[in-house]
């Protein structure tokens, strides 16, 4: 009989000891726990905050929060959504809003609440971030650089090297170079043995024409990534463009292949320096080599045709012209198009030409019409 009773008993005192909690006070619980990053423990106590308050902004705010920390982002937004209703002016929420459509790829959602959470609070590192973020990987470099500026303006101390890397590349990107050589100095002096640091440190150089620069961040970043393409390749262009050692740069685009025999840009640009040298004959089978790689490549379809429009073989450059054009116009493609046509001796076709060149507002247009008349 005793043993009957007691159960209930407990129950009940378990029962008056938890209603005895106030919402405030689990809200608190739940605070610590996100302090210990027990994300799924505070979201307990968050919810239970809520069910006492059902009006508690800050708790509907630390629910959202740390749904978003245990990557569930459609209930994060349940809890931001409510926050937002209860504190309609505080700038955290809409940020947090905008990161969990973020992660939903509800991209415009995302860039409208970071600026909203910006609008209402100038000293908004974070959200500044994670706009330039999604800037970066809209490719709207400019924009990007921007909102970088302001995260670095709101944060004292920084140690991650990808923020001057990221905003580095995006100088890049915007012909900023200067500026990139600044950034990525920073972003090495964080992570020194950063292959991609590096090559993007090289390509400023490359395109300030510090050829000795780009061939030492070049190289580094090769010693660093032995596997690097894109160091090979820079080196290699380095060679191409600065230095105008033709057969050097096409040895370096040669190391490339030897790390990546599937590298459709190496091979381009052997055969576009065979073609410089006017080894047309060795530049065909190299540019087929690129175009079996990728049957759409449009700038080694047209390099081929120019080796057969230099070797005379204009049947097989306007059968190339034409396949590249199929794919993507050019002022190049449409151009020797018609040069394939003045030698042909088909001067309407050749006219042709000049019209589609005319049409794009090519420099192209009257040299080609040059050569017509001459006919």
């Amino acid at each position: 009989m005793f043993k009957k009773i007691l159960i209930p008993v407990v129950c009940i005192l378990v029962f008056v000891s938890a209603s005895a909690q106030t919402a405030t006070q689990i809200y608190n619980k739940g605070v610590d726990l996100v302090d210990q990053k027990k994300y799924s423990e505070a979201l307990s106590q968050f919810k239970k905050a809520i069910t006492l308050n059902a009006n508690y902004k800050e708790a509907f705010y630390y629910a959202g929060w740390c749904s978003i920390e245990l990557k569930k982002y459609t209930e994060s937004l349940t809890y931001l959504q409510k926050a937002k209703s209860l504190w309609p002016n505080e700038a955290k929420v809409y940020r947090e809003i905008g990161y969990a459509n973020e992660k939903l790829n509800k991209l415009n959602l995302a860039t409208d609440n970071y600026k909203k959470s910006i609008d209402l609070q100038k000293d908004n590192p974070l959200a500044y971030k994670y706009l330039a973020y999604l800037y970066y990987d809209a490719k709207r470099y400019e924009d990007a650089l921007v909102n970088f500026d302001w995260y670095i303006n709101y944060t004292s101390n920084i140690t991650d090297e990808d923020i001057y890397y990221t905003k580095g590349y995006c100088e890049n990107e915007s012909g900023k170079y200067n500026d990139a050589l600044s950034s990525l100095a920073k972003a090495l002096k964080l992570a020194p043995n950063m292959a991609s640091t590096n090559n993007e440190m090289a390509y400023a150089h490359l395109r300030l024409g510090n050829a000795e620069d780009a061939l030492s961040y070049y190289s580094t970043a090769l010693e660093i990534n032995p596997k690097s393409t894109l160091a090979s390749n820079g080196i290699a262009e380095v060679y191409r463009t600065l230095k105008k050692d033709i057969p050097e740069a096409i040895k370096k685009y040669q190391v490339t292949i030897d790390i990546d025999p599937k590298n459709k840009t190496a091979y381009y640009w052997i055969g576009w320096c065979y073609n410089d040298l006017g080894k047309y004959n060795e530049a065909v089978p190299i540019l087929k080599k690129a175009i079996e790689i990728d049957a759409n490549y449009v700038s080694a379809i047209t390099e081929l045709g120019y080796s057969d429009y230099a070797l005379k073989n204009y049947d097989d450059a306007l059968y190339d012209f034409k396949r590249s054009m199929n794919i993507k116009k050019t002022e190049l493609n449409v151009y020797y198009s018609g040069l394939c046509y003045v030698g042909k001796k088909q001067k309407t076709e050749a006219q042709k030409m000049v019209q589609e060149l005319k049409t794009m507002d090519s420099d192209y247009a009257q040299t080609l019409q040059d050569k017509i008349d001459k006919m």
